[in-house]
């Protein structure tokens, strides 16, 4: 099975492997809570409304009929600051598996041979760190480094 999560070491390596994607990006050093993290995944979606809560960040990157493109990446910078200043640190593991979750509900879809144009390619992309790289261990968490 493939990894749903892509580690990267740059942006070219990025724009290399996904150069038709419409590009998503998550700053982490502007996510370093939930609240924070909320503003900046509505904002790079263009999400058309949004509860600010596991529940509804999970609804909304299953549907994403409001965005044009079909091909889709979540890139992650600065994941060694991301959801860091969280006092339960299981809420990022509990970002990450709702992310893996919906690669994989989309990778379904796109086998799926209904609603042809309500599909979307979903790829999720952290830039390299020790702090996301040790997350993702622990949590048994497949990835591929490019």
């Amino acid at each position: 099975m493939a990894a749903n999560f892509i580690l990267s070491s740059s942006e070219a390596a990025l724009a290399d492997r996904f150069p038709d994607h419409f590009v998503a990006h998550i700053d982490g050093n502007k996510a370093k809570t939930l609240r924070q993290f909320y503003d900046q995944i509505s904002d790079a979606l263009e999400f058309p409304h949004f509860g600010n809560n596991l529940d509804a960040l999970n609804d909304a990157l299953n549907d994403l009929q409001w965005l044009e493109d079909e091909k889709i990446v979540l890139y992650f910078t600065n994941t060694d600051q991301f959801i860091s200043q969280e006092r339960d640190p299981k809420k990022l593991a509990s970002i990450l598996a709702i992310l893996e979750a919906t690669v994989e509900d989309w990778k379904w879809m796109a086998d799926d041979e209904t609603d042809l144009a309500d599909k979307k390619e979903l790829s999720v992309v952290f830039e390299k760190s020790a702090r996301i790289e040790q997350v993702m261990e622990q949590e048994g968490i497949a990835f591929e480094t490019v």
